[in-house]
């Protein structure tokens, strides 16, 4: 892996010890460069607009690959936030219906289902108490799952404590039961292995721009096409894009037909150099590294930060097994606030969370990081910060 460290000059430096990629991954020179290129074209070229329509297609086959799901079942959306209330909002449910998620849940993914509240939903949460193991599993859902539940929701990684869920085994117990699972995958995709298709869960969003290293603006939505049927036949959002027999000479008619396809929530218009720039993304990530070489990459780092904050008796959140944690987020559980000034003002680069410092980890990073890291927590317990 340290040949693609020079990909990423901001760390290849070694001014900074940038181990941020939770909150944002430093982008890679092969993105670079496709954005390099678009905007050559944008400048130079009176037409570009139809090559670039046809690699943003591309760049949809590739990620529908790189999931390993159908292209059909794939709409790019502008964010995660609109993909998850895209689905939510496209749940059938009656008044006094309710939704399970984890009290930890990412904001952007609760809010959308508690909105809905004034429809009549109930939103219950399970408490952070009942996740002592930082993971979660059917049998965490079931005590709180009752024959009103329309849909459980949930990250498969976790944001705050990188817990990784088992998704697949909450999918099996309750799509069962007709219970929906709608899962946010913005902090997993790029940095493992993933299968949507064998997790059998209800429908998925992300965003592009973590571990992947793409700009701000372009997400995508994920909709099981057995589950198509069972969903409002309206899309929340209706443009263009949402038609099947749209004619040619785009007169909007009352004849409306909808694709019959996860299309039906797209839109004509998409973030073009965004998707320019997942195409490059995946074609280093899946054509050059590849996905299960990288999650070992991150395994093997976050081994050797473990170790050596061991060493200080300084404590990680979460489980060790690696089932049940995220290849790449490490929370530091380094709770004073001073600590972040700290880390500032030795160009360490981190994310401070509730329950201590995010570490997370992108392709470029390497053991020389993890010492750097180790070593600025050294100095910090050196001057009295406290080791919790």
């Amino acid at each position: 892996m340290a040949r693609y460290r020079a990909l990423a000059p901001a760390v290849d430096s070694g001014a900074v010890t940038h181990v941020n990629s939770g909150y944002q991954a430093i982008m890679n020179l092969r993105v670079k460069a496709a954005l390099d290129q678009y905007l050559l074209e944008a400048c130079s070229s009176p037409g570009p607009k139809g090559k670039w329509q046809t690699a943003a297609a591309d760049a949809a086959e590739a990620l529908a690959q790189h999931i390993k799901v159908p292209a059909t079942s794939l709409a790019f959306t502008r964010d995660t936030t609109e993909g998850l209330n895209l689905f939510q909002r496209s749940i059938k449910f009656s008044p006094g219906d309710n939704v399970v998620v984890l009290e930890g849940e990412h904001p952007n993914h609760v809010y959308g289902w508690l909105a809905l509240r004034e429809q009549g939903l109930e939103v219950r949460r399970i408490p952070d108490a009942e996740t002592k193991s930082d993971f979660a599993n059917a049998a965490t859902f079931a005590p709180h799952v009752d024959n009103k539940t329309v849909a459980i929701g949930i990250s498969s990684v976790m944001f705050h404590s990188g817990q990784l869920n088992d998704v697949r085994d909450i999918a099996a117990k309750f799509r069962p039961k007709g219970v929906h699972i709608l899962v946010d995958m913005t902090q997993h995709i790029g940095a493992a292995a993933i299968n949507v298709t064998e997790w059998n869960i209800s429908a998925a969003a992300f965003g592009t721009h973590k571990a992947l290293g793409c700009p701000t603006g372009l997400g995508a939505l994920y909709i099981n096409p057995e589950v198509l049927g069972q969903l409002k036949e309206t899309p929340p959002i209706v443009g263009a894009g949402a038609i099947a027999n749209i004619q040619g000479d785009l007169i909007a008619r009352p004849e409306v037909e909808y694709h019959q396809t996860t299309a039906r929530y797209g839109h004509l218009n998409i973030s073009l150099v965004s998707a320019t720039a997942l195409g490059a993304s995946l074609a280093l990530f899946d054509g050059d590294i590849g996905m299960k070489r990288l999650e070992s990459h991150y395994r093997a780092l976050g081994r050797e930060l473990i170790k050596r904050l061991d060493a200080l008796q300084v404590g990680v959140v979460g489980s060790r097994v690696a089932s049940e944690r995220a290849p790449h987020i490490y929370i530091v559980e380094l709770l004073d606030p001073r600590w972040a000034s700290h880390f500032k003002d030795e160009f360490v680069y981190v994310t401070p969370y509730r329950r201590g410092v995010r570490v997370s980890f992108g392709f470029y990073n390497s053991v020389k990081d993890v010492e750097s890291f180790v070593a600025s927590v050294e100095r910090g317990i050196a001057k009295g910060l406290p080791k919790a």
